[in-house]
């Protein structure tokens, strides 16, 4: 088992605690609008996972468990016993882990443009390639590949959130990239574990998502007991930038329900 790195983090706010995960190879920053509007009611945890932000990036596979097990580390630090965690993309592969992990932790559990299968060999084949690609590259090569995936059809090239996406991309280390991607491979389908996430559970989708069809969220959904599924209208794979207002919402009024259930 990988030793825990120690996350950089930033929180706002008091409260029921709420853990925003990112999504790979993007960084914390990309919840600062959620941060700063829902610090009002709660308090708002964004790590930067390892290997991406201002987070160490040591050299090796970052499963999705240990991607989990750096969560709980960084919980515990600030002596958080029970938290509400939501997760974007890989940062859903890494929610669905600490689940797996340690499901007494969790107060609610969110996935945010994200989904429960493993990868296709497709997608294995792709990864594979994109190692040796970083690997001579660095990230430009993921940057080039992502921008143009991540956001909803027509998005334009020069809209600030697109500069802001690729710059994150661009400032990722080439060892956390590697890391995560070669993590993101071997996670293991946790379409079974979905029946037992008893917890109340928000599924986000963005209307336009090129990567995650609204398919994958409606099954997802379906096989939870306790799920609200959204959709985010005008929004592909990163709502919280493309709509914050509307990702906002949709987090306030899930976290609300849960407040006075």
């Amino acid at each position: 088992m990988a030793n825990t790195v120690t996350l950089h983090y930033t929180q706002q706010g008091q409260g029921m605690p709420l853990v925003l995960l990112h999504g790979y190879p993007f960084s914390s920053a990309i919840w600062h609008e959620q941060q700063q509007r829902l610090s009002d009611h709660y308090r708002v945890i964004t790590p930067d996972l390892r290997g991406h932000g201002q987070s160490p990036a040591p050299l090796g596979v970052y499963e999705m468990e240990t991607m989990a097990r750096d969560v709980f580390a960084l919980l515990d630090s600030l002596r958080i016993e029970k938290a509400a965690i939501m997760g974007h993309s890989m940062g859903g592969y890494a929610t669905l882990a600490a689940w797996r992990i340690a499901p007494e932790r969790f107060l609610a559990l969110g996935l945010i443009a994200s989904h429960a299968a493993a990868d296709s060999p497709e997608r294995l084949r792709q990864r594979a390639q994109l190692v040796e690609q970083v690997s001579a590259q660095g990230s430009k090569p993921v940057a080039d590949l992502m921008i143009p995936l991540v956001f909803a059809p027509g998005v334009p090239a020069d809209e600030p959130i697109v500069e802001q996406a690729r710059n994150l991309i661009l400032n990722t280390k080439p060892d956390g990239i590697i890391g995560t991607l070669k993590g993101m491979a071997a996670r293991p389908d946790s379409t079974p574990i979905l029946p037992s996430i008893n917890v109340p559970a928000l599924i986000m989708v963005g209307e336009n998502d090129q990567l995650i069809p609204l398919s994958e969220a409606d099954s997802m959904a379906a096989a939870m007991p306790n799920s609200t599924l959204v959709t985010i209208e005008n929004a592909g794979h990163m709502p919280m930038l493309e709509q914050p207002q509307a990702t906002t919402l949709a987090i306030r009024n899930f976290l609300g329900q849960l407040s006075t259930a």
